[in-house]
């Protein structure tokens, strides 16, 4: 049972790791006009645009274009960590910490908390639930088995 639940748990690692990818690369696109959507696009854009223009901190000195490519590495990172965890390789858990780490660092970076802390502490929760549904088996639900 344990198992299906890690199973469970990296699959959603890893398709919200491809959904950071590819909306990384739109915004990338976008951003450097390769192509123009109309729409949620435009806004987000703008509104990424706006909200590191208005940043009074920006450690890194992100742009809008140097954020989204560090977006698209956080979705590497969580991506190929949940592959690693289904595996049950060690690199994977090591990648999906890289992930929240990263992550956190976004928080430091520009001296702000907002709602999405919460997403970061029930990404951060989910991992801790993998780790443990990944271990060993208890020994005793072998011998029930």
């Amino acid at each position: 049972m344990k198992r299906k639940f890690a199973i469970a748990l990296c699959l959603i690692f890893l398709v919200s790791g491809l959904i950071r990818i590819g909306v990384s690369a739109l915004m990338i696109g976008q951003a450097q006009g390769w192509w123009l959507f109309d729409g949620e696009a435009v806004v987000a854009l703008a509104d990424t645009q706006r909200f590191i223009a208005e940043r009074g901190t920006n450690l890194a000195g992100f742009t809008p274009l140097s954020y989204f490519a560090f977006i698209a590495f956080m979705g590497v990172t969580i991506s190929l960590g949940a592959i690693g965890q289904l595996w049950r390789k060690r690199w994977g858990m090591a990648l999906i910490i890289l992930y929240l780490a990263s992550h956190a660092a976004l928080f430091v970076n520009f001296w702000t908390v907002n709602p999405k802390i919460g997403l970061w502490a029930l990404t951060v929760a989910m991992a801790g639930l993998l780790a443990w549904a990944n271990g060993p088996e208890d020994e005793g639900a072998r011998l029930v088995a």
